[in-house]
Parts: structure tokens; C-alpha cells; sequence
């Protein structure tokens, strides 16, 4: 009951203070595979990142990405700081402590001739690579799979700048950030001179079903012509009055989105967000998108400019939403709404399900 003390009297702060919420939210996120870097950061050098609160250390370990605790066994030295050696070990920067890939100590100079103690070895997490992103799970098993986007592996789609993996700081969580995304009915408020129009108010019909790993809205929204999906410039966007029907389909994992839009000509624009939750309240939103018209790569930079904005809108209303950490259902503080938050609502019943902590 702490936690619902903590909201009814309105002290967010003492959210810093709960430590067994907050190690039970970790621990339910810690079963999904999370995003921590594109794997074109990951050379030939170890690479300290941040989970869920955790010092880590990505080194690519005989060609494939490994992930330990950022912490020596020796004396705590940050391995992040060390270097790697014959493309198959990591080498500790402060007494020369030698690791393999499965975090064990293979060497250590100081006694070169005696043997290793057993208890020598680090944390190592279940690591994998897909699409350009490398993924970390810091649970004994996932969950489910890791999410595949089948437009990346399409010819017929461009993709912004070569594919590169983009990156954003935000000031939120990822379900918060999800839930956003999942969000129509703020384009009239929050983005009235892209992707909404402030005379179109009125939600739209949705049809919400889970799947496995992750819940899918569909719906149908009257959008100006020269939307951003359209690779107009701002400026003709904003001039533009004719409306025409675009078909979104928005797929919602726990840290996740993956947005389509299609019009009535089948030209698809597509927006992924992979969120790493760095804390409780920080996360690292990585994005893409690609689209299969209009694949001038020097019509790129048009695209970005569009999503930056619309983004830097959403990130603006996010970072202001409080608790940090989603309220339960049950305690109303969310009062959704029918048939606008529909999908929001079930997203959040979602997370219910699957047993992680709200506050």
C-alpha cells in the first residue's frame, strides 16, 4: 500500500524512496529483450552503457556482441574502461583481470602460475543482434522473441539515411512513451501543423486486438494530403487544405511501437521507436523510419526535419506526465475515456497482465 499512499498524497518524490517498487518494476522488465545500442557502435572496444539503473559493458566477443556487469570481480574497476584483446577477451584496465565471453576469468598475471578461483567470473546477460540494433535481456530467460520489422528487410522501402539507427534522450518511461504513440486523439493539440488539423477533434473508430508479445490498433484518420508522410516541406504542409483518408496500423510491445500509415494508393511511411529504460524515469529512444514512394535519398533530410518536430511536441507532453511510473486502473488517477483512449486502455490492462509494477 505504500505506493498508493505515495500517489494520493502526491509526493512523487518518495517514488525515489521506495526501493522494493522499484526493484520489483526492474524485475518485471528485466524478461523482455531491450534495446541498447546500434550495433555500428560496438567495434572493437568496450562500450559502457545504463539499464534499468545497472552499469554494463557490451564488448564484441569472437565477432558476436556480449553484455556483463560493468564491474571487475577483482575490485570493482569499470571494465568499460579496458580493452579488448584477440577479438576474444575482455581485459580489465586496472590488474590485467582477462574474461571470455562467457564472463569468466581466464587469466590473471599477478599469479600467472596458480590456479583461477572459481568464483572469479562476472555477471553476463543473454545478447543478441537484429535488424542493426543490439539487444540485452537481463532476465535468465526472455519472454518473447525479439520484435521484427519486415519493412527494414524490404527492398521496396527506403529507409532515412541508409537505415542508420537515430537517438533521443527522454525524460519518461518507456510505457509512457508507448502509450503516446498509441495516443491519436492529441494530433488536433499537440501537432496541429503536421499531423493533425485543429478542426479535426473527433476519435477515430479503432479496432484494438492482442497478439503475442504485443497489442495491435488499427484505425483510419482524415489527414492533409501533404502530411509528412508525403515528403512536402514544412511550410506546404501548413498551406495544404485537402483532406484524405490514411490508414494507420500501430503495433505496441512493452518498449516498443511500430507505426504504419497508408493511404488509399498503398504508399506505406513507417516510424519505429525501440525505448531502452535507462532508470525508472530515463529512457533512450531509438527510431527509424522508411517509406516505399517518393525514395530520393536527397528528399531525406524533408522527412527528418518532420518527424524531429513532431517528436520534440510529443516529448515535450510526455516528460511532463506524473507519477513517473504508470497509476493502476484501479486507482482512476488515469481517467481514460471511451472511445478515444481505447487503446490505451488496453495497452495498460496489458501491462497489468503482465505483472509489471505501476504506481
Amino acid at each position: 500500500m505504500g505506493y498508493f499512499l505515495c500517489i494520493l498524497m502526491n509526493e512523487y518524490s518518495l517514488l525515489e524512496e521506495n526501493a522494493s517498487l522499484l526493484k520489483a518494476y526492474s524485475s518485471s522488465m528485466s524478461s523482455y529483450w531491450l534495446p541498447v545500442c546500434p550495433s555500428s557502435s560496438l567495434l572493437d572496444k568496450p562500450l559502457g552503457i545504463q539499464l534499468l539503473g545497472r552499469h554494463l559493458v557490451l564488448a564484441r566477443l569472437h565477432g558476436k556482441a556480449s553484455c556483463f556487469d560493468d564491474l571487475c570481480r577483482h575490485l570493482g574497476a569499470a571494465l568499460s574502461r579496458g580493452k579488448i584483446e584477440k577479438n576474444s577477451f575482455l581485459r580489465c584496465p586496472y590488474h590485467g583481470w582477462l574474461y571470455n565471453e562467457e564472463g569468466r576469468c581466464v587469466e590473471i598475471p599477478s599469479r600467472r602460475n596458480l590456479p583461477i578461483p572459481r568464483d572469479a567470473r562476472i555477471g553476463s546477460y543473454l545478447t543478441q543482434e537484429s535488424q542493426g540494433m543490439i539487444w540485452v535481456c537481463l532476465g535468465a530467460k526472455e519472454k518473447y522473441p525479439l520484435p521484427h520489422f519486415k519493412e527494414f528487410d524490404d527492398r521496396d522501402f527506403h529507409q532515412l539515411d541508409g537505415g542508420k539507427w537515430k537517438e533521443s534522450y527522454w525524460r519518461a518511461t518507456p510505457q509512457r512513451i508507448v502509450l503516446g504513440q498509441l495516443d491519436d486523439t492529441h494530433f488536433a493539440w499537440v501537432h496541429p501543423s503536421t499531423i493533425g488539423h485543429p478542426d479535426l477533434v473527433e476519435a477515430p473508430e479503432h479496432k484494438v486486438t492482442k497478439e503475442t508479445g504485443f497489442i495491435r490498433s488499427t484505425f483510419t484518420l482524415f489527414q492533409r494530403k501533404k502530411a509528412p508522410s508525403s515528403g512536402f516541406s514544412m511550410a506546404d504542409i501548413a498551406q495544404e487544405g485537402e483532406l484524405s483518408p490514411v490508414h494507420y496500423t500501430v503495433s505496441a510491445g512493452p518498449n516498443w511501437i511500430h507505426l504504419r500509415k497508408e493511404n488509399d494508393k498503398a504508399e506505406a511511411w513507417v516510424l519505429v521507436q525501440l525505448v531502452s529504460p535507462l532508470s525508472y524515469n530515463e529512457s533512450k529512444v531509438f527510431w527509424k523510419i522508411a517509406r516505399n514512394y517518393d525514395k530520393n535519398p536527397q528528399r531525406d533530410p524533408i522527412y527528418e526535419e518532420v518527424q524531429l518536430q513532431i517528436m520534440e511536441e510529443d516529448k515535450r507532453v510526455i516528460e511532463s506526465q506524473r507519477p513517473w511510473l504508470l497509476p493502476p486502473i484501479s486507482s482512476s488517477l488515469s481517467l481514460y475515456l471511451r472511445p478515444g483512449d481505447l487503446p490505451l486502455i488496453e495497452y495498460h490492462k496489458w501491462m497489468e497482465e503482465e505483472m509489471i509494477p505501476l504506481l
